[in-house]
C-alpha cells in the first residue's frame, strides 16, 4: 500500500514537472517569435516592409519550430507556416493591407498557442 501511494505521488510529481517545463518552454519560444511578428507588423503598418524582413521572421520560425515539434502538434505548426507564407506573399506583391490582416492572425495565434499549453485548471479538466 505504501509503495503504491509512493509510486502514485512520484508519477504525479513527474507529470507536473513535465507540464511546467512544457509551459515555460513553449512560452519562451513563442516570446521570441511573437516579438519578431510584432516588429514585422509595425513595418507593414508603415508600409515599408520588405521580403528581407519576412525572410528574417521565416528563418526565426524555422529554427523555433524544430524545437517545438517535440511538444506542439504538427497541425499548429503548419497553421503558422500557412499564415506566415500568406503574409510573405502579400508583402512581396506590395499588398500591405492583406499582409496586415494575415499578420494580425499570426499575432493572435502567438498569444493563443502558449495558453493552450499552460498549466491551468481549464487545460487539465
Amino acid at each position: 500500500m505504501v509503495k503504491t501511494l509512493l509510486s502514485i505521488l512520484i508519477s504525479a510529481a513527474l507529470l507536473l514537472s513535465a507540464a511546467i517545463f512544457e509551459h515555460f518552454f513553449v512560452s519562451s519560444q513563442f516570446e521570441k517569435f511573437s516579438a519578431a511578428v510584432c516588429a514585422l507588423e509595425d513595418k507593414v503598418r508603415g508600409q515599408n516592409a520588405t521580403t528581407a524582413d519576412t525572410d528574417i521572421v521565416k528563418t526565426l520560425w524555422d529554427s523555433e519550430k524544430k524545437l517545438l515539434h517535440i511538444v506542439i502538434p504538427h497541425g499548429d505548426i503548419a497553421y503558422i507556416d500557412y499564415w506566415l507564407g500568406e503574409a510573405a506573399g502579400c508583402i512581396e506583391t506590395g499588398d500591405f493591407d492583406d499582409a496586415l490582416s494575415k499578420i494580425e492572425v499570426l499575432v493572435v495565434i502567438c498569444e493563443q498557442i502558449p495558453q493552450q499549453y499552460s498549466v491551468s485548471l481549464e487545460n487539465i479538466f
